[in-house]
């Protein structure tokens, strides 16, 4: 009896309580072709001298996330996109330093910072439908809509398949400075649209039928200056060709060629 009482003794000291405090997942950044920047930062408190132990040997190895979702065993220490519909690169992991730590209540804060870019699923260089956190659709000249993915969302779920986010999850998405806001459902609890940070934020709701749609026109001038910079890269890689030489020789010849004409002609008219 007295093992089993120094067994659960050492159980109960040795187990691991970290607490869940915020979760915020922003995507910004969202370019032409669908692609998006992700960023996550993840807040919570760590109880304990067993539990401050492991946090700290995660420092070891502080990219892989596997190991950190192992250790603090908390659902929402995670990517917060469907892998199923994004394509995730450039993944970037930066835990935090114990902070603001009471040594009265034995706890502390710790977070969790992610970064990565997701983009849709790609099939012989073309999209695959439905893929990517946003769809994207020229329906006419110089002016592209946008429409966010919910299946590419990774929060909680309810049984009827809605996105749920909890009153200490957020999710935000950055609108690009120059778009127009078309649709979106159910409102946000925070919608800032002035200034450099135009930013739309869900929490503490259920997401039934869940939409955002957004444009962006682009401008004349940039559109053309775009034209003129294509342009140039192409005759830049045309010279740098097999046929390059041949085409400057060419060119030459019939620059030559104008110039001989010209003097010639005014010689003549003399």
């Amino acid at each position: 009896m007295k093992k089993l009482a120094l067994l659960l003794l050492i159980l109960s000291v040795a187990s691991a309580e970290f607490i869940l405090e915020s979760v915020q997942v922003t995507a910004s950044n969202i370019q032409p072709d669908g692609t998006a920047d992700v960023s996550e930062t993840i807040k919570f408190l760590v109880k304990g001298n067993f539990s401050k132990a492991l946090y700290d040997s995660g420092f070891k190895k502080t990219d892989d996330l596997a190991l950190w979702s192992s250790n603090i065993n908390l659902s929402d220490v995670r990517q917060h996109v469907n892998p199923a519909y994004v394509v995730i690169s450039n993944f970037r992991l930066q835990p935090q330093p114990r902070t603001g730590c009471n040594p009265l209540l034995d706890l502390c804060h710790g977070s969790l910072q992610i970064g990565y870019k997701v983009s849709p699923v790609y099939n012989n260089s073309k999209g695959v439908s439905g893929t990517g956190l946003f769809s994207v659709d020229t329906y006419k000249p110089r002016t592209t809509r946008y429409v966010l993915n919910p299946n590419a969302l990774s929060f909680t779920n309810t049984e009827g398949g809605n996105v749920l986010l909890e009153p200490d999850v957020y999710f935000t998405v950055q609108l690009p400075l120059d778009a127009t806001l078309l649709e979106v459902n159910p409102p946000t609890k925070s919608t800032d649209l002035s200034g450099g940070m135009r930013t739309l934020t869900w929490t503490d709701m259920v997401l039934v039928q869940f939409s955002l749609i957004f444009e962006e026109e682009e401008s004349i001038d940039k559109e053309v200056g775009g034209f003129f910079a294509n342009s140039l890269s192409d005759f830049q890689g045309m010279l740098r060709s097999q046929n390059g030489l041949a085409f400057l020789a060419i060119l030459g010849i019939m620059i030559g060629s104008y110039i001989y004409i010209t003097i010639a002609k005014k010689k003549k008219e003399e």
